[in-house]
């Protein structure tokens, strides 16, 4: 395969709207899911502005929405893959004449480049409220925005750099659900969970403060940090080639 090829399977699967059974639901109930979303956005915004109005809201605490990210990784990494077979769709796409690597791999980049955009959003969404808020409230000034900015590029590199292995785990558990590994797929989400509380507990490791803390400096990570990041890369291309092989030999469709 060419890498014109392949990257025309990462748009295909970038740009896939998903399950189509859930895209037919009434629109009385997409309307309902946005009104609800609505709601508890406008809840997080006015507590927040709650707390500025009388001084105690770090604007870098702004960044505690990432503690969700890693578990909307792990789903759209699941999703990506299931997708498939919700839509009846996975005899076609496991017939294509590709390797399982290069189907896989191709969701796996797609579900990369989905969270680079969610990333992307957040950052913007969260650097005009901080604005916003320094414009408005007397106490905060220019300095708490550029500090907020910099403690959300520290955050987003982690969410950027850890990705990828938390995007082959949600990949290799959505594949093994549709193999005869499958039995082995409720120890495995245990474990996955376990870890995740495990990095939040860990989270003083990556940041010289406590999460979000006072980050003044860009990416003041240590070596141990880095090194951990590459490390996860090989796992992640591990995983996906396991991935790979449990569509090739073990799959039961």
């Amino acid at each position: 395969m060419n890498s014109h090829t392949f990257w025309a399977l990462v748009r295909h699967e970038f740009t896939c709207k998903g399950n189509r059974r859930k895209l037919s639901r009434s629109q009385s109930t997409i309307q309902w899911r946005a009104i609800y979303l609505t709601i508890l956005a406008l809840f997080g915004a006015g507590t927040a502005v709650y707390y500025a109005v009388h001084g105690q809201l770090p604007l870098q605490k702004l960044w505690l929405v990432a503690i969700g990210f890693p578990y909307i990784l792990l789903a759209l990494a699941v999703a990506m893959l299931k997708r498939e077979w919700d839509n009846e769709t996975h005899g076609w796409w496991l017939t294509l004449p590709y390797s399982r690597m290069a189907l896989v791999g191709a969701k796996f980049v797609a579900a990369w480049l989905r969270v680079a955009a969610v990333c992307a959003g957040a950052f913007v969404l969260i650097l005009l409220f901080a604005g916003m808020i320094a414009l408005l409230l007397a106490p905060y000034t220019s300095a708490d925005v550029l500090s907020t900015l910099l403690t959300g590029l520290n955050v987003i590199l982690i969410v950027i750099g850890y990705g990828p292995l938390i995007l082959s785990f949600g990949l290799m558990l959505a594949t093994m659900s549709y193999t005869t590994l499958r039995p082995f797929t409720p120890l495995l989400w245990i474990g996955v969970m376990i870890c995740l509380s495990m990095f939040y507990n860990g989270i003083h490791v990556l940041f010289p403060q406590s999460f979000p803390g006072q980050l003044h400096l860009l990416f003041p990570y240590s070596w141990a940090v880095w090194a951990g990041m590459g490390i996860s890369w090989i796992a992640a291309y591990l995983l996906i080639r396991f991935s790979a092989w449990m569509l090739d030999r073990k799959l039961t469709i």
